[in-house]
């Protein structure tokens, strides 16, 4: 019974009408920089739409600097209340680079 007393309830979130957009980002980054460290960037930007953030490909070797890794992120925005227009999620992607170049020093891979 006690278990049953500790237990939290998940909050629901209604499914948005609106349709999501994801993209891709190929990033170069020191090796000692995390996957964590990476999501923790992204979510810092404030971006209220980003939904989801996977991190699905990990690269070294020929063309990457010998003390950096190149790591492939899928980003899922949406909005609740209106379709995302090109220009908000090209403002979007650009605050949201600008940030990992900040905290994590993180570049577009080439």
């Amino acid at each position: 019974q006690d278990l049953l007393l500790n237990k939290t309830v998940s909050q629901f979130k209604s499914l948005s009408k609106y349709p999501s957009v994801s993209r891709d980002l190929a990033l170069i980054v020191k090796e000692t920089v995390s996957a964590d460290d990476i999501i923790a960037s992204i979510r810092s930007s404030n971006e209220f739409t980003v939904q989801d953030i996977v991190l699905f490909d990990l690269y070294r070797g020929k063309g990457i600097a010998e003390d950096c890794k190149s790591v492939a992120v899928s980003i899922t925005l949406q909005n609740y209340s209106q379709t995302l227009t090109d220009s908000e999620i090209d403002a979007t992607f650009n605050n949201i680079l600008q940030t990992l170049a900040n905290t994590i020093g993180a570049k577009l891979r080439d």
